[in-house]
């Protein structure tokens, strides 16, 4: 199944940012191969946008995981504003 996870962030993110979410998405994709991370300014905000796959379940028995995942691995992420999680067809 996709995943598609978008932070909003208010400050420019760095190298590291980036890293870690790669990271968050490493711990969670069936497959390392399909981990892809964009940055797009959105008015004033940043979108940080990281997609993956993980294997086929029940959304609301993953999204809770990919949640504090991802908490884990930008606590020091400046400027969050929001997360969304998405699971696109």
């Amino acid at each position: 199944m996709n995943v598609q996870v978008i932070i909003l962030v208010d400050s420019q993110p760095n190298e590291d940012d980036l890293s870690n979410l790669k990271l968050a998405a490493s711990k969670l994709t069936n497959r390392q191969s399909s981990i892809a991370v964009h940055v797009n300014k959105e008015g004033r905000y940043y979108a940080l946008t990281t997609n993956f796959t993980m294997k086929n379940v029940a959304q609301y028995k993953v999204v809770d995981d990919i949640d504090e995942e991802f908490q884990f691995w930008t606590v020091e992420l400046n400027g969050y504003q929001e997360t969304i999680i998405r699971f696109p067809r």
